[in-house]
This record gives structure tokens, C-alpha cells and sequence, in this order.
């Protein structure tokens, strides 16, 4: 433990420790979740978060002021009253915790059979993910076998399926900002953002049908880019954006087969 005069700390850090024995001091990009599971077991009620986003040049000033008094550039980082701890592994020993203990909240709340390896592939990704993608397939293969009065409807049934996928898409960056309110996408807020891929859906459903697929598969192209390089600094379920540039991949090809019939056709 770093032992440091109170006078050193960041005010923010000074007056979480009037009221409280633990200051648990984040980004709000650590991931938290073993050690406010220990803290809420070991410390309930004597333990308060700090969360400073590196975006504010008042929270990175903090930050170094909090470096220089602890000698520690670790975050998160666990400060008591007797000084800095440092980050989980001190946490632990300071609490008299087993390495295991607190590891997954969630999948001790699940039971004994959950999984606990953090890096581990959720399935369920890949199955919804694959089962979001069958109506792409069914109705642009459709388009090529229907008979002419089911051709439309298809087509239709396509182009309003994409326009639904790309609201979703856009919807997940409302999610992540309402979990961290300093995510952005390039110079937009999230929210700002998010809104853009179901206007431009239903913008492109407006047009004719054959302008309308090409514009959807443009769409696709451009949220699939966006993600990748607004989401690449974030946690992520390991192989999430593969299974995105699949997903992204399956979408425009099944648009692109419902262009083909039309224009055979």
C-alpha cells in the first residue's frame, strides 16, 4: 500500500473518502464488475465509485494529480483512507479474498454450471445473429423463384427487413450511451448517431424498389465501417465485429440477389 498525506489527493477522491472507507476510481472503459462484486460482499455501504472520463481535461488533470500522490497509473484504481491499495490483485489481499472470489457476478448468480471464462464466445450471439439473417436469405432467394404476383411482395418484404436491421444497428449506440455517457462516434454523440441509420432506412424505402436494395446495401456498408471504427477502443464479446462483417456480408449479398431478380425479371 502507497501511504500518502490526505492533502495530496484530488478533491474528488478527498471528500468520497470523508463518507466512505473505499474509493474505487475508474475511466468508465475498466471493466469493475470482480471488483465492485468483492467490495459489495467484503465492504457493503463503505465503498463509493469514482468514474473520470478521459475526454474531460478536468478528469485527466485529477488523474495526475492522483498519480503523483500515489505513484500509480493503474486504473481502476482502489484508494482507502491509509493510503492507495493499487488495482485488483491488492484488492483481494486487502479484503482477505480468494483469487476466485466475486470473479463473475454473473455467472455465480447463474449457478455452478455458467460459464466463467470472460474471453469465452457467447453462442448465443452467433445463433440470434444467424437467426436474424434467414429472412435476408429466404426473401432475396424467394425473388428468384416466386411466382410474378409473390415477386413483389418479397422484394418488399426484403427491403422493409433491411430497413428494420439497420434501425437496430443504429439502436445498439443508443445502448452503449446510456451504459457510458462519454461514448461518441467520431465527432457525433451517440445519440445523434444512432438516429441517422433508421432515417436513411426509411429514406430508402421511399424510393423505388430497385434503388431502394441498392441504397440499403450501401447502408450496411457504411453502419458496418462506422461500428468498426467507433467500437474498435471498447470491451466487446470476443468476435463480435467478425460476426458483424459475416452478418453485414450475408445482408448485402441476399439485397443484392433481390436486385438481380428484379432486374432478370
Amino acid at each position: 500500500m502507497t501511504a500518502t498525506n490526505d492533502t495530496q489527493w484530488p478533491e474528488a477522491v478527498r471528500r468520497a473518502l470523508e463518507t466512505h472507507e473505499i474509493v474505487l476510481v475508474t475511466s468508465g472503459l475498466s471493466d469493475t464488475r470482480e471488483a465492485e462484486a468483492l467490495l459489495d460482499e467484503f465492504r457493503p455501504g463503505r465503498w463509493t465509485r469514482l468514474e473520470w472520463g478521459m475526454g474531460s481535461a478536468e478528469n485527466r488533470e485529477a488523474f495526475h494529480q492522483l498519480q503523483q500522490a500515489t505513484g500509480m497509473r493503474m486504473l481502476p484504481l482502489v484508494v482507502t483512507r491509509d493510503g492507495a491499495l493499487g488495482g485488483l490483485p491488492e484488492l483481494r489481499a486487502h479484503l482477505g479474498a480468494g483469487a476466485g472470489a466475486g470473479s463473475n457476478p454473473v455467472a455465480a448468480a447463474a449457478g455452478p454450471d455458467a460459464a466463467t471464462d470472460p474471453g469465452a464466445r457467447d453462442p448465443a450471439l452467433t445463433i440470434l445473429g444467424a437467426g436474424g439473417l434467414i429472412p435476408f436469405v429466404f426473401f432475396g432467394a424467394g425473388a428468384w423463384i416466386a411466382q410474378p404476383e409473390w415477386q413483389a411482395f418479397a422484394l418488399n418484404a426484403l427491403a422493409l427487413y433491411g430497413a428494420v436491421i439497420l434501425a437496430f444497428l443504429g439502436a445498439i449506440h443508443w445502448g452503449l450511451y446510456l451504459a457510458d455517457r462519454r461514448h461518441r462516434v467520431g465527432p457525433l454523440s451517440a445519440p445523434g448517431w444512432a438516429v441517422i441509420p433508421p432515417v436513411l432506412a426509411w429514406l430508402a424505402v421511399l424510393q423505388p424498389l430497385p434503388e431502394a436494395l441498392m441504397t440499403l446495401a450501401v447502408l450496411f456498408l457504411v453502419v458496418l465501417w462506422v461500428d468498426r471504427y467507433s467500437l474498435r477502443g471498447r470491451r466487446l464479446p470476443p468476435g463480435y465485429l467478425t460476426l458483424r462483417m459475416v452478418l453485414t456480408t450475408g445482408a448485402i449479398l441476399s439485397l443484392a440477389a433481390g436486385l438481380g431478380a428484379m432486374m432478370v425479371g
